[in-house]
C-alpha cells in the first residue's frame, strides 16, 4: 500500500508562501501534512498562517521560534519583531502554541524541529568558520542513537537535504516554506542560503518495500511578502525573502 505525506517547516508567518504550497499539496491529493515548527515568528502574517495551518488540519510540532514567542508573552521584548508578533496573535493562537509537542512519532516517522536533543542545534549541518558542512554519517547516527525509527524528518536549517546514514536511517529536511535565507550569530556567526526565493517543501512516498522523496520549490508572490517585511522594519528579512541570500 502506498501513502504520500507532505512535509513542511519554517513557515515563519509567510502565509502567501504557505497558501501556494497547500494549493500544490491539494492538487496532488495528499491528505497528511506534517509541519516541523517555527510557524508564526516573523514580521509577516502570523494570524493568517495560523488560520491556514488549522483550517487544513496540518499536524504541527513546536520550533524554537514558537517556544520563544511563549517565553516573551509576559515581558516587553527589545526586538520589534517579537512585539509585532505578540500584537498579532490572540489567546486561541497562544493556546495552540502551548499544546505543540517538542517532537512527534507519526506512524514509523520521527519528527523534530532541529534535533532530538534541542530545538536550536542542527541535526545535519556542521558550522565551520568559513563554510557550512554536513556532519559525518557516524555523527548523525550518534545523535539519533535513541531514535528507533528509520525515517527522521527535521527542519530549522531552512536547507533542503536528504541524508542516508551508515545505520541506514534516512533524514529529510524539506527546507523552508517562508524564509529562504537568514544569518545568525549563534553558536558562531553563519549564513543559511537557498539562493532563490521559491517556497520549499517535500513529499515522502512510502510503500511496503520502498520510500521516495520529492523536494519541491513553489513560486509565490514573494515581492508582496518582502514589502510586508519592509513595512514592519525588517529590511534584512525582505532581502532574504527576495533573493534567498543573506
Amino acid at each position: 500500500m502506498m501513502k504520500k505525506i507532505a512535509i513542511i517547516s519554517d513557515v515563519h508567518g509567510n502565509s502567501l508562501a504557505l497558501k501556494e504550497i497547500l494549493k500544490d499539496i491539494k492538487s496532488k491529493e495528499i491528505k497528511t501534512i506534517i509541519n516541523l515548527g517555527d510557524s508564526l515568528y516573523g514580521p509577516l502574517d502570523p494570524q493568517g498562517t495560523f488560520n491556514l495551518l488549522t483550517e487544513n488540519n496540518v499536524i504541527s510540532i513546536r520550533g524554537n521560534g514558537d517556544r520563544t514567542i511563549l517565553e516573551h508573552l509576559e515581558e516587553v521584548s527589545p526586538y520589534k519583531t517579537m512585539e509585532y508578533v505578540k500584537d498579532q496573535i490572540d489567546n486561541n493562537i497562544i493556546n495552540w502554541l502551548k499544546q505543540l509537542p517538542f517532537d512527534l512519532i507519526y506512524e514509523d516517522i520521527y519528527c523534530c524541529h532541529a534535533s532530538p536533543h534541542s530545538d536550536t542545534s542542527y541535526l545535519l549541518e556542521n558550522l565551520k568558520t568559513d563554510h557550512i558542512a554536513v556532519k559525518e554519517y557516524n555523527e548523525v547516527d550518534d545523535l539519533l542513537k535513541n531514535i528507533n525509527q528509520e525515517i527522521i524528518i527535521c527542519g530549522h536549517s531552512h536547507t533542503a537535504r536528504i541524508i542516508m546514514t551508515e545505520n541506514k536511517k534516512i533524514v529529510i529536511n524539506p527546507g523552508s516554506v517562508g524564509l529562504q535565507a537568514y544569518s545568525d550569530e549563534l553558536p558562531i556567526p553563519h549564513k543559511m542560503e537557498s539562493f532563490n526565493p521559491l517556497a520549499k517543501y517535500s513529499i515522502l512516498t512510502k510503500s511496503d518495500e520502498n520510500i521516495s522523496v520529492e523536494q519541491l520549490s513553489i513560486p509565490y508572490n514573494f515581492e508582496k511578502t518582502a514589502k510586508m517585511a519592509e513595512k514592519n522594519e525588517r529590511n534584512d528579512w525582505a532581502k532574504w525573502i527576495r533573493t534567498g541570500r543573506a
